[in-house]
């Protein structure tokens, strides 16, 4: 196997592992298909990949300057407060959607959503410049062909264990509904954020 190939599967399986746990983004997924249709939340869930491909290339170009200026990360952990926090009670507060037929503005917000929910995920950075100081430990990433492999296989991991999400949601959405019914999704969602942004909170301030 190639280095290029070897850092691809790698790295698509490391991103494919570490967003299994309960997330913004996985959660707006998982919403967009219950809520609408499997469409949406594929998606939601090719939205929410993007930020994997920005957060990668920032941290191929800076992970030198992040190990370096941690005022940045602490930063990033402040705003993040706030954010959480509005997204929280905004989705709580706000009146359940039945599951319709979808049109074009509705899938934008939904992916707009799902874009935002991984943009201001506070761990994608540092994350992401941790294991590519391990990467380059074992493997020499400085052509294009590695560097590429690097990118697509965060982004390919994450994409297809986000669509894993909606595939499940569509499949067990019997199931799902029931258990919706007494817990709405908008609540777990808004419970979800805020509880992030009180876990932030006294994260700092510990």
């Amino acid at each position: 196997m190639s280095e290029s190939l070897a850092i691809l599967a790698l790295t698509a399986v490391i991103s494919f592992m570490g967003s299994i746990h309960p997330g913004p983004v996985n959660l707006a997924v998982v919403h967009a298909t219950l809520s609408r249709n499997f469409k949406t939340g594929v998606w939601v869930a090719l939205s929410g990949t993007l930020p994997e491909i920005i957060y990668t290339l920032i941290a191929l170009q800076s992970q030198v300057f992040f190990a370096k200026h941690q005022a940045v990360f602490q930063t990033l952990e402040v705003a993040i407060i706030p954010f959480f926090l509005t997204i929280g009670l905004f989705s709580f507060f706000k009146t359940p959607v039945q599951r319709e037929a979808t049109n074009h503005s509705t899938q934008s917000v939904e992916a707009l959503q799902g874009f935002l929910g991984g943009l201001f995920n506070p761990q994608l950075l540092p994350f992401w410049v941790v294991f590519l100081i391990y990467l380059n430990s074992h493997f020499s990433l400085n052509t294009f062909g590695t560097k590429f492999s690097f990118v697509f296989g965060a982004a390919l991991g994450a994409f297809l264990i986000l669509v894993l999400f909606a595939y499940l949601a569509e499949r067990y959405q019997t199931t799902l509904y029931r258990f919706l019914h007494r817990y709405p999704m908008n609540k777990l969602i808004g419970s979800f954020f805020i509880g992030m942004s009180l876990y932030q909170t006294f994260k700092i301030l510990a």
